[in-house]
């Protein structure tokens, strides 16, 4: 199974990419916030036992994908660090127990394309950011400019690129 892992803040386009991606490949999609929204509704957010609820939601979703033999996964992920290390060393713990070669990639772009995309229409109806001042206050609290410890990561700034090109972009750099 191939696994890539698209993280960096909210709003960045990483789960559009990540479908572009998958959809290239005949790979499955996972984002992370499926999980949080899971474990939202059956922890509360910030709850003792949240973290730990939302890392097994993951884990146990990728084991399912690894033992149905998928061909792909793509996960999207908001990493902040070190609050996300206790995900990551599962992940890793699961990767490396399952013999797969993760591939990790941080998408950022400028400000101001940041504010296009989270302010756009298609976000509306979804739990997502979808305001200039929820994400100023996000990017505030939280530091996205840290790459996961101990993985090898890419660096794309999809300022100017189309999801296309970001996912080709991506392709074209990832291990096979």
């Amino acid at each position: 199974m191939k696994f890539t892992m698209i993280y960096g803040p909210s709003g960045i386009g990483k789960e559009s990419v990540g479908r572009e991606l998958a959809k290239r490949n005949g790979w499955h999609v996972f984002p992370q916030h499926l999980a949080f929204d899971v474990a939202c509704a059956v922890i509360g957010f910030g709850n003792d036992g949240f973290e730990a609820y939302q890392r097994k939601i993951c884990l146990d979703a990728f084991r399912t994908l690894f033992e149905n033999n998928v061909k792909g996964v793509v996960f999207t992920f908001c990493y902040v660090h070190p609050f996300s290390n206790y995900f990551i060393e599962g992940l890793l713990e699961f990767l490396g127990e399952s013999g797969i070669n993760a591939n990790f990639i941080r998408l950022t772009c400028d400000y101001e394309e940041h504010v296009k995309r989270v302010t756009n229409t298609g976000r509306h109806n979804t739990n997502k950011i979808q305001s200039i001042e929820y994400l100023d206050d996000y990017l505030k609290r939280f530091d996205f400019s840290v790459d996961i410890p101990n993985v090898e990561t890419l660096h794309i700034d999809t300022t100017t690129m189309s999801i296309e090109a970001s996912a080709k972009d991506i392709e074209r750099s990832i291990v096979t």
